[in-house]
């Protein structure tokens, strides 16, 4: 698709003098901006142009393989990328000087920084245990904030790098010679970084394309050698191609919700840049990949903030992409997504464009389209709710008790394998919301350490089944692989009831026993009622079925019956005990969250049999 429509792109691609999306300093499109985000972006530059920018000592970069700590360096690294774009849209506002200095320390340091790669990501082309990137022998790595770093400078160079050099002609071509020799010369020169997928063929994630987009920045703004631009934009669809390659027709996101914003939406920053590059030359939104792509994030929202959070994502999303969303709805044809995105930003004060430039240090593109073309939503908007919606890709389905309200019920189940990215070991998971509050949820993400991304990713106790509403079978959790994954796996809705059914057996290794192992998810909304049916067979019960329910408020348990907010599980009593335990949360949790603990509610079998069936029941009191 992409190669495709970019197989003449060295006739298609606008000239670097001619590509001119935006406004640069000096031109009137600043002036035109609201001034309710001149003013923010402003007052915050003020505030910064007082303090001196933070270091990055080579310690604190030695910390990932000391000790596993990641976010002692990446703060500061990261202030310093937010603050020099801050500074630089308020001088480009302002047009005063004030902030010029300020710029320019800031500019030089980020281009005097050894490495933009950051040290958990170092690792590619250096020995696993040597603590700094040895620039004598090392490998330059091409990671995800050495391409944003060098798309930030890149859109700074557009933007102010006639100022700059005004105060001296060796900050542009300093710009210029570090995005050469830290981002373009490595992409062009190999093939073999795992994300671009080139060399394997294996599923690439988020990386491809939240690379590529900043890549693709760096060459249409900062190259000046014609055909070396072009060739870099080439290489930039091959690639991203492997990343809609491996993609469902649906558009499902594997990464969840929270890596939709660099995955999906990427890809759309990715496109929408090259329909500026070349005149509307390439268009793509039209295409059914590309517009479901876009409109998985729709439906698997919850209510609020709250989003269907399978894999590395938090419950709570304040910003999914909502203006480049709105943005592109309208080539795509969705008024449906237009419609989500208008409500989400009406609801949302913060979702303004500002906040790219205040406290943001990602997706450089993305926030100077935001800032030029913003919209102010009405603040009456309705809601926006999908009644379900089924990713047969990632085996993911939601349904929520009525369309367009967050009323009720809302049920997402899931099947997939066990090896997705971000994987957490969660075949036949699910969450439901009542009332558009959580109850049996899943818990997502602690902070990253050196832990998360290794052989020791399942010792974390947020990536285990045992922590997700699964089963533990034989005393048993699932494990980690793709040959784990559920089978047979079959989905209906006919508007009264949604259905999902799949076999969990093959996510259990054989120490577990099980022959057979089928769920059946049944939303029937006449009732207003979710019911879950598990039937087993097991080649022996050495222990009984055990269910655990993580739950968002503790549980209350009476007899044959708990409340969890406002949602009432039902069971038999004599065929299930039920047990609680408080889980405290920390770091990213707690935050993500809100509260200091989450609950697990385990129901376990009173009887051990080899061939078993039973059936729990969720509703609300009132039935409604």
């Amino acid at each position: 698709m992409l190669e495709e429509a970019t197989k003449d792109i060295e006739t298609m691609l606008l000239s670097r003098e001619a590509f001119h999306p935006f406004p640069k300093y000096g031109e009137a499109g600043w002036d035109a901006l609201p001034d309710a985000a001149k003013r923010i972006i402003v007052d915050r530059a003020e505030l910064l142009n007082e303090k001196d920018w933070p270091a990055l000592p080579a310690v604190r970069y030695m910390d990932f393989v000391k000790n596993g700590n990641r976010s002692r360096y990446e703060a500061p690294y990261f202030e310093r990328r937010q603050r020099l774009r801050c500074l630089t849209a308020a001088e480009c506002i302002e047009r005063r000087g004030r902030f010029i200095d300020s710029i320019i320390n800031g500019v030089w340091a980020v281009c005097e920084e050894t490495t933009w790669a950051i040290p958990a990501h170092s690792y590619s082309f250096k020995s696993p245990d040597q603590g700094l990137v040895d620039i004598s022998r090392d490998r330059v790595t091409l990671d995800l904030f050495a391409a944003e770093t060098g798309a930030n400078l890149a859109w700074i160079l557009y933007l102010i790098g006639d100022r700059l050099g005004a105060e001296c002609e060796a900050i542009p071509r300093r710009i210029a010679l570090e995005i050469g020799r830290r981002v373009v010369d490595p992409f062009l020169d190999y093939d073999d970084f795992g994300w671009m997928g080139l060399s394997h063929d294996n599923p690439v994630n988020n990386w491809n394309p939240w690379i590529n987009e900043n890549v693709l920045s760096c060459a249409l703004v900062a190259m000046e050698d014609g055909p070396r631009r072009a060739a870099v934009v080439k290489k930039v669809c091959r690639s991203a191609e492997r990343f809609l390659h491996f993609y469902a027709e649906d558009g499902g996101c594997d990464e969840g919700p929270s890596y939709f914003s660099v995955a999906g939406a990427s890809m759309m920053d990715i496109l929408e840049q090259l329909n500026l590059a070349t005149g509307g030359g390439v268009n793509l939104f039209d295409r059914t990949l590309i517009r479901n792509m876009a409109d998985y994030i729709r439906h698997v929202h919850i209510a609020g903030d709250w989003f269907v959070n399978f894999a590395d994502a938090p419950s709570r999303l304040g910003f999914i992409a909502e203006d480049l969303l709105l943005r592109l709805s309208k080539p795509m044809g969705n008024e449906a997504l237009a419609a989500f995105c208008r409500m989400r930003m009406a609801r949302n004060p913060s979702l303004r464009p500002d906040r790219y430039f205040t406290h943001m240090n990602y997706y450089m593109f993305r926030a100077l389209s935001a800032l030029f073309n913003w919209e102010e939503p009405d603040r009456g908007e309705a809601d926006v709710a999908s009644l379900s919606h089924w990713f047969g890709g990632i085996q993911v389905a939601t349904a929520r008790s009525k369309a367009n309200s967050f009323s009720g019920l809302f049920l997402a189940a899931k099947g997939g394998c066990n090896a997705e990215s971000h994987n957490h070991n969660d075949i036949g998971s699910y969450v439901l919301y009542a009332e558009g509050q959580p109850a049996i949820v899943d818990a997502g993400v602690g902070e990253y350490t050196k832990k998360t991304f290794s052989a020791q990713r399942y010792e974390i106790w947020s990536m285990q089944s045992g922590w997700h509403n699964t089963a533990v079978i034989n005393g048993c959790d699932q494990k980690p692989g793709r040959q784990y994954a559920a089978a047979d796996v079959d989905w209906a809705d006919d508007g009264t009831v949604m259905q999902l059914a799949l076999d969990m057996q093959d996510a259990y290794g054989p120490e577990a026993m099980v022959k057979k192992y089928r769920r059946t998810f049944t939303f029937d909304r006449g009732e207003n009622i979710v019911r879950v049916h598990d039937a087993a067979a097991l080649a022996e019960c050495a222990c009984p079925v055990k269910l655990p329910m993580l739950c968002a408020e503790e549980p209350v348990i009476g007899e044959g019956r708990a409340a969890i907010g406002a949602l009432t599980l039902r069971f038999d009593p004599a065929a299930f005990t039920a047990t609680v335990e408080e889980k405290q949360l920390e770091d990213r949790l707690a935050a993500s969250w809100q509260r200091e603990s989450l609950w697990r509610l385990t129901l376990t079998r009173t009887a051990c049999l080899p061939e078993d069936e039973w059936t729990i029941e969720f509703g609300m009191e009132s039935g409604k």
